[in-house]
């Protein structure tokens, strides 16, 4: 995650009020040390700010590792209904879904877990560079062809944000190499109407927040 996606994070999430926005379950969040010391802005921007609102954050994960509370496959059935039972009115997805070739199976299973009236937020790559972690399918949509994986979904905010130049980025991610382009990161939310329908609404692209009601 970049700084200015991160801060762009922060400031739609800071416009939710506590009973609409908690618990939030946290999708690929990765652990302890990336959030805090191999990327320390998104603790700042993102979980440090959500902790001192009192709201209860679930992280949860492939792997088992300090800093996730639950490790699992999302598409696993025992493991879905662990999550359901926490009954989150909000999910973040943060540059996950280029790291999947089943994004339209994963997405219905956030967001069948989010309760009616909650928000799917999304975040992830425009323009970047491939990465693999562990693979990177080079999905790198704008806004309309995330939404178009969640029908019934209303965007609520969308932004392609510019990264800068990449020499100007973080050199431990960069591993000293310089690559002049510019890394645009897509941030959209949106919402979904809270009529009991079951069509999904996560969105993701480079920085993106999305609101659901399923």
């Amino acid at each position: 995650m970049m700084i200015v996606e991160a801060r762009w994070l922060r400031a739609r999430l800071e416009r939710i009020p506590d009973r609409e926005l908690f618990p939030v379950l946290d999708v690929g969040s990765s652990t302890l040390e990336y959030r805090t010391r191999e990327q320390p802005w998104v603790e700042e921007n993102i979980h440090a700010p959500l902790a001192a609102r009192g709201g209860r954050v679930w992280h949860t994960d492939m792997k088992e590792a300090p800093g996730i509370d639950l490790a699992g496959d999302l598409l696993d059935p025992a493991f879905h209904t662990r999550l359901a039972e926490l009954r989150p009115r909000t999910a973040m997805i943060f540059n996950v879904l280029h790291h999947v070739t089943d994004r339209k199976v994963l997405c219905d299973a956030i967001r069948s877990l989010v309760q009616p009236g909650g928000r799917i937020l999304v975040s992830g790559p425009h323009d970047y560079p491939r990465h693999f972690d562990p693979i990177d399918t080079l999905w790198r949509p704008g806004v309309d062809e995330v939404a178009a994986l969640f029908p019934g979904a209303r965007v609520a905010d969308a932004a392609i944000l510019d990264g800068g130049n990449w020499r100007q980025w973080n050199a431990n991610e960069r591993g000293g190499r310089s690559l002049p382009r510019t890394l645009a990161r897509l941030c959209t939310p949106f919402y979904r109407p809270g009529s009991g329908s079951r069509s999904p609404a996560t969105r993701r692209t480079s920085c993106g927040t999305s609101a659901a009601s399923p």
